[in-house]
């Protein structure tokens, strides 16, 4: 018995007799033997497979480190007293013939104990004196001032580059201010105006060191080492040292000076 089959799996075969002469048991085997089981398909696991990460220990951790924080640019200040050189001039106030001295019922300029006194009891008016030498041009000077009765708005300081056409005034009121005044010939003019300062006393008595800083046209004024004003003023160039004082009322004013000292300006 011959037969066919076809590829496709559960295809009725072809005999070549007639199924007629076929039993159903014959009939089944043939049918078994025609049905072709597949091969199983074997399908590959594509998954990514999950890793688990266990993170490791640190055993030295990073510390913090803060950023630099941006430095300011800083322009130092200028010195206001350049050049000071060697010591030129002390008076101690021992000998009063450097000093022109006056003794009188309204005024009195005197020397003894170390100090040269200045009283003055004229209603407005100025009580000043100099010494007679040496001349100065360029220099840093000091003096102690020292007001026992001073009220208000009367004055004293101390006289710089004084001479035959004038001088300058640096002035010290008797209610905590400072100014810089110029005498030229016949004329008083004001070259810098009153400045309010805390180191100005404002009562009496009191002390206070004056210092005066001198080159060329600039000068630089002081009170206590504490720069307060400045002049630039061409007129006057060289000149002697001297004090002052000045009451604006019906009233004295009396004021010591003492430890006077000048330097060389390089």
């Amino acid at each position: 018995m011959r037969y066919l089959c076809s590829p496709a799996p559960l295809l009725p075969c072809i005999f070549s007799r007639s199924l007629k002469t076929l039993s159903i048991t014959s009939l089944l085997l043939v049918l078994n033997a025609c049905i072709v089981t597949p091969a199983p398909v074997i399908i590959p696991d594509t998954a990514t497979p999950t890793i688990t990460a266990t993170a490791s220990p640190v055993w030295f951790p990073p510390t913090f480190t803060p950023s630099p924080l941006p430095q300011p640019n800083v322009t130092p200040t200028p010195d206001p007293r350049p050049g000071i050189g060697e010591l030129l001039l002390e008076d101690d106030f021992s000998d009063d013939e450097a000093w022109s001295t006056v003794n009188s019922f309204d005024a009195v300029v005197s020397v003894s104990d170390g100090e040269i006194h200045l009283s003055l009891n004229d209603d407005h008016d100025i009580l000043l004196t100099t010494r007679s030498e040496p001349v100065f041009v360029d220099f840093y000077a000091e003096i102690t001032a020292s007001a026992s009765f001073c009220r208000g708005d009367d004055e004293y300081g101390f006289v710089v580059r004084a001479g035959d056409d004038g001088h300058y005034r640096f002035a010290i009121s008797c209610d905590g201010r400072a100014k810089v005044d110029r005498l030229l010939g016949d004329s008083v003019s004001r070259q810098a105006s009153w400045l309010q300062n805390p180191v100005v006393p404002s009562t009496a008595p009191s002390s206070v060191r004056l210092g005066v800083w001198a080159r060329g046209g600039q000068i630089h004024f002081f009170v206590n080492d504490v720069y307060l004003l400045s002049v630039n003023d061409t007129q006057l160039w060289k000149g002697t040292l001297g004090v002052f004082v000045h009451t604006s009322g019906e009233r004295d004013v009396s004021v010591n000076f003492a430890d006077l000292r000048v330097w060389a300006v390089e």
